[in-house]
């Protein structure tokens, strides 16, 4: 997915769940109100008031499952950066899995994001999503499609990369 990261963030809805999962996960990390902060101007910002107050509310509660489930420590990107890491990548597609209430890819990419295999962690993760995937789709932000032959490719990718990757020795 990084090769088409660049064209997904230039998405409003990709762009505005990846901002908001950044900025959630960061402030939950370093305590820092700025983060919070910069989630209601990017979606006040996008969507006015109205619309910001019912999305930030399901995001955060979204973000929040999403640590509460996670069995391994969750990766992000500054808020800048212009690609996305595996677990943004898999944040996406639940997202969007949610959009099309398809829970086995849902469920496959909350299973690669929080590294749990606890069916009742994954099912509040993905129960935390649909309110989240429903709210931007009523503010007219539907997600791109994401299969579970994507999902699986994505974390093949992932698996791929860490044994390429250099070690370094202690």
């Amino acid at each position: 997915m990084t090769a088409h990261s660049r064209d997904l963030l230039a998405r409003q809805p990709e762009r505005l769940v990846i901002s908001g999962f950044r900025n959630i996960m960061a402030a939950y990390e370093l305590a820092d109100a700025d983060c919070w902060e910069a989630v209601w101007r990017d979606f006040i910002g996008a969507l006015g008031a109205p619309a910001a107050r019912r999305l930030v509310g399901e995001l955060q509660f979204w973000a929040r499952c999403i640590r509460l489930n996670a069995e391994k420590p969750l990766a992000y990107f500054p808020q800048c950066c212009l690609n996305l890491c595996h677990d943004e990548c898999m944040a996406l597609s639940i997202v969007s899995a949610g959009q099309a209430r398809d829970a086995e890819t849902g469920l496959r990419a909350a299973r690669y994001l929080t590294g749990t295999s606890d069916m009742l962690r994954l099912r509040d993760v993905w129960h935390a999503t649909l309110p989240f995937a429903s709210a931007l789709h009523d503010a007219h932000l539907a997600m791109y499609p994401v299969t579970v032959e994507v999902v699986d490719s994505i974390s093949a990718m992932s698996r791929i990369a860490q044994l390429q990757s250099p070690r370094t020795l202690n």
